[in-house]
């Protein structure tokens, strides 16, 4: 017989999300790099020179999905603090680009991720 304990499940999930989330910076822009999604990009074909390109899209919603702060408007800030980090201007906080550049990605592009 299993015995199941409540609690333990969601704590052993957010030990494991914590490393991602702990510096405040968008998780895996260190490692699903452009270079490493290639397979998956071809699988968008071409898209505009936006802030919200596909690997980025792709970067924002694993730290939206890993979040404590499910948010659209959490996960945009965290690219807004991810930009400015790194010198780049700040883009816009209104959520509307983020939401539809992750509808514009396909399911064989999450597939390949």
């Amino acid at each position: 017989m299993r015995h199941s304990h409540p609690g333990s499940f969601r704590d052993h999930a957010s030990f494991l999300r914590r490393p991602f989330l702990q510096d405040g910076d968008l998780p895996f822009t260190d490692i699903l790099t452009e270079e490493v999604l290639a397979p998956a990009l071809a699988t968008v074909g071409g898209w505009l020179d936006r802030v919200f390109s596909p690997p980025v899209t792709l970067w924002v919603f694993l730290g939206q999905v890993l979040s404590a702060d499910h948010s659209c408007r959490a996960a945009v800030a965290r690219l807004i603090a991810h930009r400015v980090a790194r010198g780049q201007a700040p883009c816009s906080a209104e959520t509307g680009a983020y939401c539809q550049a992750r509808q514009r990605l396909p399911e064989g592009f999450f597939s390949e991720v």
